[in-house]
């Protein structure tokens, strides 16, 4: 019976299956992209907007993902569609990318690329993974940075040539303009340098080729120094760096959060990789008897993402651990080349000569992770009708956008947003949170709807007062909403607060109560 392993290991053609990656993939997430304008929340409608006006710096210093903007920028400039719709492409060329790379990466590593397809379509079919290329933030970019410096660390221990440590070096110093985060596999990396260097050091002399890396790295990190001085964040950057710090000991003190920053990551990362986990592991395994390097990227990368996480469980870090997953994307994209290693295990024990035990695997590792995502908001609507404390938004169902990773239903801002303009009165002022903010904003900026509306976003709960009080005499004055951002007791206080279609009329009380 004829069998897939024709797919083996020579390198001939193999740029070739790595662009039918990137185009196959580019396909999948077009189809499933978001159709235009996002909520604000997420940052989404903010990454739109800033991608149209090449924002890099914003009133109390760096955005702090000056590279997207300045790589999704031209997207916006795509003859069809509207600027929306081209910050999403992005997104999803960048995701493209990353897969295109992983593949590369993963037949190097594996010899097998029937392996490396399946880690990459692994990879790619993973829900944060998937979801992050479908819609407009950092991460897809971030995949294919962290994807291109593996290859490059691959190509340089296997060509043993230092021009590709070299470039290694200075994309991995440029990374950091995109995302910080990109420190959390650091020690991976390093780990890797090490040993390879440590296996050559009695054939070359390892100490110039560290000192040149070492100025190319600050050459590439150099940008974002600039920024980060010039925006006078240095300040708050280092605070952030020493809360992480801080953050690392509280659930080692704290054995319940330990428990539940292990317990999320993992159940997370099972979700991602329901079958596929078994081979990632199979694949760290026998790496680790074979190929030491590599072993050590992948592992170590994971364990950095994973101390990352577990420093976001401490309460002074301002924010929710559970809303903060998607930064586990950066362990996965590591570990889809232990998958494609645990897989070209499996290929050649379990099925070398088996056409039908090869399928089996394809559609393990490829199928029924779509198959779960489908079914998994049906699943859990039979014990839930919404997730906690997450909002209702129009045209939304919660459980459908969080657990299934494809967003092409995806139109209630642009719809919310355009009725919010065309039921203003000449001249309003119109205060609204976060989330509707971002959402009119870009419909002002981008498309130059309505600029006779002032448009305020309203602080957080407790500093609305002020707020409130300034516009407290403006003959139209509207609230997007009453939703538990707003100090509705503190509002109420001050004006009537009457319906309007999809917005609230603010009318001010003649006698305070």
């Amino acid at each position: 019976m004829q069998t897939f392993t024709s797919l083996t290991s020579s390198s001939r053609g193999l740029p070739l299956v790595a662009a039918f990656v990137f185009f196959g993939s580019l396909v999948l997430y077009a189809l499933t992209l978001a159709p235009g304008l996002l909520w604000g929340g997420g940052d989404f409608a903010t990454f739109q907007t800033y991608a149209y006006l090449r924002t890099i710096e914003v009133p109390g210093g760096i955005f702090g993902h000056p590279l997207w903007v300045i790589l999704a920028h031209p997207f916006t400039f795509l003859p069809f569609r509207d600027v929306a719709w081209r910050a999403n492409f992005a997104a999803a060329v960048f995701a493209a990318g990353a897969l295109g790379v992983v593949f590369l990466s993963a037949s190097y590593l594996t010899k097998s690329r029937l392996a490396a397809l399946l880690g990459a379509g692994a990879l790619g079919l993973s829900h944060t993974f998937w979801t992050y290329a479908v819609m407009p933030k950092v991460y897809s970019l971030n995949a294919l940075l962290l994807a291109l410096c593996s290859y490059l660390l691959l190509r340089w221990r296997d060509k043993q040539q230092d021009r590709y440590l070299y470039l290694f070096a200075f994309l991995y110093g440029l990374s950091f303009l995109n995302h910080l985060v990109m420190v959390t596999v650091a020690a991976g990396f390093g780990g890797f340098v090490v040993i390879v260097l440590w296996q050559r050091c009695q054939f070359s002399k390892v100490w110039p080729p560290l000192l040149l890396s070492g100025l190319l790295f600050g050459l590439g990190f150099a940008p974002y120094l600039y920024l980060l001085f010039h925006g006078a964040s240095a300040s708050s950057a280092g605070e952030t760096g020493l809360a992480f710090l801080k953050g690392l000991a509280y659930p080692l003190s704290n054995p319940q959060a330990m428990l539940k920053g292990l317990g999320f990551g993992g159940l997370l990362g099972v979700y991602q990789f329901p079958i596929s986990t078994l081979f990632g592991m199979v694949g760290v395994f026998f790496l680790w008897r074979r190929d030491r390097a590599v072993a050590t990227l992948i592992i170590l990368g994971m364990l950095g993402t994973l101390a990352f996480m577990l420093a976001a469980l401490d309460p002074a870090a301002g924010s929710t651990y559970v809303w903060n997953l998607h930064y586990y994307l950066q362990a996965y994209v590591v570990f889809s080349l232990a998958i494609a290693g645990g897989l070209g295990v499996v290929l050649v024990d379990w099925c070398a000569r088996s056409a039908r035990r090869q399928a089996v695997l394809i559609a393990v590792t490829l199928a029924f992770p779509v198959l779960l995502y489908a079914a998994a908001p049906s699943v859990a609507r039979t014990f839930l009708q919404n997730l906690p404390d997450f909002r209702q938004l129009p045209g939304r169902d919660n459980l459908v956008y969080v657990l299934s990773p494809w967003k092409q239903q995806e139109t209630g801002a642009r719809d919310l947003g355009q009725d919010v303009l065309r039921t203003l009165p000449p001249n309003s002022v119109f205060i609204a949170d976060y989330s509707v903010w971002a959402v009119i904003r870009y419909l002002q900026v981008v498309e130059k709807a309505r600029p006779d509306v002032e448009l305020v976003e309203l602080p957080g709960p407790g500093q609305q007062a002020p707020i409130l009080l300034r516009y407290r005499n403006a003959p139209n004055l509207f609230l997007a909403d009453t939703y538990r951002y707003y100090d509705l007791q503190d509002i109420q206080d001050l004006f009537e607060v009457i319906p309007a279609g999809s917005v609230y009329r603010l009318e001010k009380k003649q006698t305070l109560n």
